[in-house]
């Protein structure tokens, strides 16, 4: 009886020795696919398990890129994530939201970026490997892009020309309050470089009015800003719109009694009848931390 419970104990170590990493139902590899604004992808996600945390990447997003995961939990058979990474736009995070199943491990990921969101669906295998051939991170061939509206509005003055209405969601700061709500009323002057903006609405439910006026150059494809917010706070920012995608500025340090502060803005030109503002603000030399973001909308514009 003995020797036949030694065999059965034997067997044991070596059936959990056997399945190794296994054990654990989300460390290892796991290959498959994400499918985003970019059609479907190669992806692989790996996880570690180091004491009662985890550590990971993933791929598929950017070819050539492999991203580390943060924030990674576990909860039953779900699994959440986000990474953070910098583009020419600013700075993205993805959030993640996984099932695991076995040997599946499904879910998608979400980014808010300019005020819209953009998903990306996965399908996982644990294990699993790639087509013959295939190189994640540098594939030789892109699969065909789907058509997605790109934004290539032709730099001009009067592109913003008319009335839009615009809904600003973030938090209250020095320079005002949120959320805010309302139209602005862009009129070209005489000269034909420059631009009135009058703004009028609702901060936080009370009524505001701002204006601003707005010059471009269309040699530099420089912009100047000169603001007087609602509370009579001026801020002077340069703008460049060399690219037809998103005008990045530089904003004057803003002095409000004994405190200074920093503002970085970024306007991204999505069609000819919508455009997003997304800002941060430093307080006093500290990090730049999320202010807030709009989208705005060109009254009459056909959609």
């Amino acid at each position: 009886m003995r020797k036949v419970l030694i065999v059965v104990a034997i067997l044991l170590i070596q059936g959990f020795t056997a399945s190794g990493q296994t054990t654990d139902k989300l460390a290892g590899r796991w290959a498959g696919t994400v499918d985003g604004i970019q059609g479907k992808q190669n992806a692989v996600a790996t996880f570690k398990k180091e004491g009662d945390a985890y550590t990971g990447t993933i791929t598929g997003l950017r070819p050539g890129s492999d991203v580390a995961l943060k924030d990674i939990k576990v909860d039953g058979d779900k699994v959440t994530a986000k990474l953070e990474m910098e583009t020419g736009q600013g700075s993205v995070v993805i959030n993640y939201s996984f099932v695991v199943q076995g040997d599946s491990l499904k879910g998608k990921g979400e980014a808010d970026f300019g005020g819209q969101t953009y998903a990306f669906d996965y399908d996982l295998k644990r294990g699993a490997e790639l087509p013959a051939g295939t190189q994640v991170t540098a594939p030789a061939q892109q699969p065909p892009r789907r058509e997605v509206p790109q934004p290539q509005q032709k730099q001009s003055i009067e592109y913003f020309v008319g009335q839009w209405t615009f809904n600003w969601i973030g938090r209250e700061s020095a320079l005002g309050l949120a959320p805010r709500e309302g139209t602005v009323t862009f009129t070209l002057r005489p000269d034909g470089k420059s631009l009135d903006a009058k703004t009028v609405g609702k901060a936080d439910g009370k009524p505001f009015t701002e204006s601003a006026v707005i010059t471009f150059d269309d040699a530099t494809k420089m912009m100047t800003f000169s603001e007087k917010l609602a509370n009579g706070i001026q801020v002077r920012s340069t703008g460049d719109w060399r690219s037809p995608i998103s005008i990045r500025f530089t904003v004057e340090p803003i002095k409000i009694k004994n405190q200074t502060f920093a503002l970085r803005r970024i306007i991204s030109v999505v069609a000819a009848h919508s455009f997003t503002v997304a800002e941060e603000l430093s307080e006093d030399g500290g990090p730049f931390v999320r202010l807030g973001s709009a989208i705005y909308t060109k009254v009459g514009a056909a959609k």
